[in-house]
């Protein structure tokens, strides 16, 4: 997602197959933003200020936007959107999360803050978890039959 012919293929994708919300992790944009795209898509994102690492948006439809009650882009790897529906409101928290040979301190820190704000969302919301989570599967697989 580094560059914009990337955004723009995405953005094509999410037309021709009908999305109206798509989660992007490992996006690779600087900073905090939001930015209104072609036919009134827009992208949320949260990034680092000084790398092109990591980062975590959120490209939505016109009409997903126009459910939108609020978003907080917390760090590079978090991203919260809550957004009204028919019948309850839907908390969206877009993930990004360190691999097991990062440091310790950031995966402490990655799953403080997901818990952080997940202790703010409203009991009574959908709650939509998504992104990479960078879950590994053994080898072995013997963990397998139970989980599927």
């Amino acid at each position: 997602m580094s560059q914009l012919s990337k955004t723009e293929q995405v953005l094509r994708e999410m037309k021709q197959y009908i999305i109206d919300i798509l989660a992007l992790s490992k996006m690779r944009w600087k900073g905090v933003g939001q930015g209104t795209l072609d036919h009134g898509y827009v992208r949320l994102y949260s990034g680092e200020d000084n790398h092109d690492r990591a980062g975590v948006g959120i490209m939505m439809s016109p009409a997903a936007y126009r459910t939108m009650i609020k978003w907080t882009p917390t760090n590079e790897r978090i991203l919260f959107a809550r957004l009204a529906a028919t019948h309850t409101k839907v908390s969206v928290i877009v993930c990004y999360a360190p691999t097991n040979e990062a440091d310790d301190d950031v995966k402490d820190s990655f799953y403080e803050t997901l818990e952080a704000v997940t202790k703010d969302i409203p009991k009574h919301d959908a709650l939509c978890f998504v992104g990479d989570l960078n879950a590994k599967v053994e080898a072995d697989r013997k963990y397998c039959p139970e989980v599927l």
